[in-house]
């Protein structure tokens, strides 16, 4: 009779650590033992197991199986994501149960808090991204007013590249409060901006760097800028880069 999942899953947790000994090629049981530090009795009990659910077998040595080396893959990558929202738990605890946000942005990424001590940690740490920027892309949700000087400064002085889509608030802010600076941007002919109609429940960038992109959230709570997470890994980007086109199709040019 078949094994349910749930009993190989139970069983790939467990022995995760034997299954990755196994990664590199074939191990001895003696070389398992060493491996492991565990006793050889343990190492017959578990390899017996394993070969019986079809992930491992004995042939010059213990070795993977595909299905093994499939599961112990898939036990990695579920354990990475877990381990990611538990890192990000600062970032996802004022979002919304529906906010638009995947393992992806959050799997290798650098999450910055503000605190007591140092209040404007976040928002430097997100500054310091910007200014090595040759082009920004993304959603801004809210105005961060530090951010609106380093803007206009890579746009104006430095020959960056802004393309944003903002909800209707963050325009009328821009608008109302530094209006200047908004149209010295646009006038560069280097600053596209935009009005979504579709929003997320976050501030989304690419931060375009000349050695690499960086993927972006800042995430706002009641008291302000609550978190920072940078990510510079492919799926990060890949991710970000596709929920931002699709905010950026829906929007509106601002009327001429």
């Amino acid at each position: 009779m078949t094994s349910p999942p749930s009993d190989t899953l139970d069983l790939v947790v467990r022995r995760a650590d034997l299954l990755g000994e196994l990664r590199d090629g074939p191990r001895t049981k003696p070389e398992l033992v060493a491996g492991l530090a565990v006793s050889r009795s343990t190492v017959d009990r578990a390899v017996r197991t394993l070969e019986s659910r079809g992930l491992v077998e004995r042939r010059g040595g213990v070795s993977l199986t595909l299905r093994g080396r499939l599961a112990l893959e898939s036990h990695e990558t579920f354990a990475d994501s877990v381990s990611a929202l538990r890192d990000a738990e600062s970032a996802l605890e004022p979002l919304p149960a529906a906010a638009t946000i995947a393992p992806e942005l959050l799997a290798g990424a650098t999450v910055e808090n503000p605190d007591r001590d140092a209040p404007q940690r976040a928002t430097t740490s997100f500054l310091a991204e910007v200014e090595r920027a040759e082009a920004i892309r993304g959603f801004p949700s809210a105005v961060l007013p530090p951010t609106v000087d380093v803007f206009h400064e890579r746009i104006v002085d430095h020959g960056a590249t802004v393309d944003l889509t903002v909800p209707e608030s963050v325009l009328d802010e821009l608008l109302a409060s530094h209006s200047d600076r908004v149209h010295e941007a646009l006038d560069s002919g280097r600053f596209t901006l935009r009005e979504a109609t579709t929003e997320l429940s976050y501030s989304l960038l690419l931060v375009e760097q000349p050695a690499r992109t960086v993927a972006t959230a800042l995430v706002y709570g009641d008291h302000g800028l609550a978190a920072v997470v940078k990510n510079d890994t492919e799926d990060a980007v890949a991710w970000t880069e596709d929920v931002y086109a699709d905010l950026r199709e829906d929007a509106n040019p601002l009327p001429t």
